[in-house]
């Protein structure tokens, strides 16, 4: 898969401090370095949600292939003039993805609960859409989320989803924080390697030789790890280019027990984060 590039000779000799405020976005770069890891590590992060949607019918079957075309298509050489459009479209193809996705999955949890309703009721669990569906017995259903195993055109049927475009940010940042401690649960236990970066240990508040530890997600993603530190997990990226990035340019967040809630520690706030923040301090100030 081609991923962003920046060898355009627009980027050489740029004087940050003259034309950064143009081309940077508050809260997401404040050097060359971390717009470009920015634009990269967001363009992987969509397209791994783009992988995790189940087929589509209808009309949303067209969007998620526009949406697939669209972001394919900052698999390319990206100019410094074009880079702030590039990473805001990005960042709104995430909260899109994300919210479509969650939806697909409350759909499907809807399915389910429905022909379990159906089973103890002693009638025949509902048609679902398509006849595809058929090979699909209902004794394999789990509390899991089925992934390619529905169409997410159920999606439509569920009349209590907040439509993405009346979510608000703390809806997305709770969707988003959902997905990550998912990635957390599903850590793969073989791929444990020790955590040594300096920086990173100060980050996490590891204690002399205090053992960390980083995993790799059941879900290839090059850019995720799952860190554990005593008792403590961390969701991060960037941590496998941790000594050409630098602590700052990439993610570092703290899981609040096992539960769904996650706190900032280091490096970029995540854009759904900031925008919840954003928007609770409005409303408070409102």
């Amino acid at each position: 898969m081609a991923k962003p590039n920046f060898h355009d000779r627009s980027w050489q000799d740029i004087d940050w401090e003259t034309w950064g405020s143009q081309f940077s976005i508050v809260d997401r770069a404040s050097s060359v370095g971390e717009l470009q890891n920015g634009i990269a590590t967001r363009y992987m992060e969509v397209q791994d949600l783009l992988s995790q949607l189940p087929p589509h019918a209808g009309r949303a079957q067209s969007l998620v292939a526009q949406w697939r075309q669209e972001v394919t298509s900052y698999g390319r050489t990206v100019v410094f003039s074009e880079s702030t459009r590039v990473l805001r479209r990005l960042d709104d193809l995430h909260g899109q993805v994300t919210a479509q996705l969650h939806a697909a999955r409350q759909a499907a949890k809807a399915a389910r609960k429905a022909r379990q309703r159906a089973l103890l009721a002693g009638a025949p669990a509902p048609a679902r859409a398509g006849a595809a569906a058929t090979h699909r017995a209902s004794d394999l259903d789990t509390d899991d989320f089925e992934g390619m195993r529905h169409s997410a055109a159920t999606a439509r049927q569920r009349s209590d989803d907040v439509n993405p475009g009346q979510q608000t940010a703390a809806m997305r940042w709770a969707t988003v924080q959902a997905a990550m401690a998912r990635e957390c649960d599903g850590c793969i236990p073989d791929t444990a390697k020790p955590v040594t970066a300096r920086q990173f240990r100060a980050a996490v508040d590891a204690a002399g030789d205090a053992p960390v530890e980083q995993f790799q997600p059941a879900r290839d993603n090059a850019l995720v790890r799952i860190v554990v530190s005593g008792r403590t997990q961390f969701w991060t990226t960037g941590l496998p280019n941790l000594e050409n990035l630098g602590i700052a340019r990439f993610s570092i967040y703290r899981r609040d027990g096992n539960t769904r809630r996650f706190d900032y520690v280091a490096g970029i706030r995540r854009p759904e984060d900031t925008a919840a923040q954003r928007e609770a301090v409005e409303r408070g100030s409102g």
